[in-house]
């Protein structure tokens, strides 16, 4: 029986499903109103202290550029705008939820979590260096790309534990792997969910495509996440369960960025990966040091 496939085909039907979090479905209803205000935002995140403490946290952080501190939750809504609000609530609520779940022993969840912040931190970083603009969708995209390996952990975790072994034993990706094994993989898990979620096209699009963004509707979007990833792998933050080797130039995610972005012949691809591996250590000080 292909248990992966089962799961698929069955995700919608699951009694104890994770939830996605209604303050975060009331905020993201706000964010999408015109006729809402800072004001009106700021009320509803007040009444969860964890969301005011990640929305302060990231409207002082380098990510956004920032020049001053900030302090009142109503002055980094202002500055940040509802799309970013909307980015960081949504990826808050996830990590926070996969965080209670009962995990599976031999799936670290705590390096699971590592890796995919580091994946949404080196996207935007990307984005900052080579002066994209996605509203800050190539964060949030980043951070929850993996959420389909929760789902394995939760309720196929015999197969998650064969489809890492045989990626350790064989030197693959993990979704070559689970695909070598089951034929499904943990992105058309996670965009199911995301799916069932309701959460926003953009976002479904780039998990279901972070391994293949030749195939997204953003392919641009797809392939800054899908080169985080990769690059969050080498830089040895968290883990995900991917033991395969790949050199940036030979990428087809890097070379959609190159030509997509039109970037000319004479990029400085020595410089840019200098300046990128560069912010992603200051991310890590800031960010994962000591966690």
């Amino acid at each position: 029986m292909n248990k992966v496939k089962e799961l698929y085909d069955n995700l919608a039907n699951i009694d104890d499903l994770p939830a996605f979090p209604a303050i975060a479905f009331e905020i993201i209803r706000l964010t999408r109103d015109p006729n809402t205000t800072s004001r009106n935002l700021e009320e509803v995140i007040k009444r969860d202290p964890n969301l005011v403490t990640q929305i302060l946290k990231f409207a002082n952080s380098s990510l956004y550029g920032l020049s001053r501190e900030v302090t009142s939750l109503n002055h980094a809504i202002n500055l940040l705008g509802f799309v970013q609000v909307e980015n960081i609530v949504m990826i808050s609520v996830i990590l926070s939820s996969v965080k209670k779940l009962p995990l599976h022993k031999n799936f670290n969840r705590d390096k699971f979590l590592e890796h995919s912040f580091g994946c949404g931190v080196t996207a935007k970083i990307i984005s900052n260096i080579l002066n994209f603009n996605f509203s800050s969708a190539e964060f949030s995209s980043g951070v929850i790309h993996d959420i389909g390996k929760v789902l394995l952990d939760l309720y196929a975790p015999d197969c998650l534990d064969e489809i890492l072994d045989n990626a350790y034993k064989k030197g693959l990706s993990f979704i070559d792997s689970e695909m070598e094994l089951y034929g499904i993989n943990h992105c058309q898990l996670g965009a199911k969910l995301l799916s069932i979620w309701g959460l926003p096209e953009e976002v479904i699009d780039v998990v279901e495509n972070h391994h293949s963004p030749e195939k997204a509707n953003n392919k641009l979007l797809a392939s800054v996440v899908h080169v985080a990833d990769l690059l969050t792998y080498s830089e040895g933050i968290g883990f995900g369960g991917n033991y395969a080797k790949f050199t940036l130039e030979e990428d087809i995610g890097w070379q959609i960025i190159i030509e997509e972005a039109k970037l000319k012949e004479e990029f400085d691809l020595a410089y840019f990966t200098f300046k990128l591996y560069e912010d992603i250590e200051n991310a890590k000080q800031l960010y994962f040091e000591g966690s």
